[in-house]
């Protein structure tokens, strides 16, 4: 046989193992090691300390929930309103497709307030709260509007929120796409916040890595 196909010679001074991984399995909510056992949500994976966090935030005081759910919303909202107020003022075009960031966003962040409890009352919330951020981008046109050139009043601002929520529909069919692409951003708010009613199922043992076994 040539050297070059000569074998290597075999050591029995140590033994030689396989490399095995440790079993792991990541908690969907933390991304933390379940460690010893874990619970499964639908298709998500919960850790022991985030389903006893998740128990106690849906068996509190629901009004808690609520206003936790619609200050995270109204955050969320504002700050869509002025992105798209600003973008408007800055190169005089109306970008509609705004309504479906700020309907995203704003669903997000009431299904973040409500700790994911979902249900008809956060998917009205969260419509409310994009469509008040969306109105609220003609507030400073109606108030100019009531005003006339002339002075402007604090009450003005008021009325002329209450009126925002008419203006897309006062606009009718030459609005008729726009009304549209608002109707998408409320749909994005709606379907973020539909009641999921997964049951949690376990605990489930993880599964300890198996044994190397040595190369002799």
């Amino acid at each position: 046989m040539s050297e070059g196909n000569t074998p290597a010679p075999i050591s029995f001074d140590r033994a030689q193992f396989d490399s095995a991984a440790p079993a792991q399995i990541a908690c969907s909510s933390c991304n933390q090691s379940a460690l010893q056992s874990y619970y499964a949500l639908g298709d998500k994976i919960l850790c022991s300390p985030c389903r006893e966090a998740r128990d106690r935030a849906l068996d509190g005081w629901g009004g808690g929930r609520f206003l936790r759910a619609a200050f995270a919303g109204i955050v969320v909202g504002i700050a869509g309103a002025l992105v798209w107020y600003a973008i408007r003022a800055l190169t005089q075009y109306e970008i509609g497709l705004i309504s479906i960031a700020i309907g995203y966003g704003v669903g997000k962040a009431v299904h973040w307030g409500s700790h994911g409890k979902g249900g008809w009352l956060y998917q009205l919330l969260a419509i409310f709260l994009t469509y008040s951020s969306i109105v609220s981008t003609y507030v400073p046109d109606v108030v100019s509007g009531m005003a006339e050139g002339g002075p402007v009043h604090p009450l003005m601002y008021v009325v002329a929120f209450v009126v925002s929520y008419a203006v897309p529909v006062l606009a009718g069919f030459e609005n008729i796409i726009g009304m549209l692409i608002i109707a998408f951003g409320l749909y994005e708010a709606l379907k973020l916040n539909k009641r999921v009613d997964h049951a949690i199922t376990g605990p489930y043992t993880v599964t300890p890595a198996a044994t190397p076994v040595p190369n002799v």
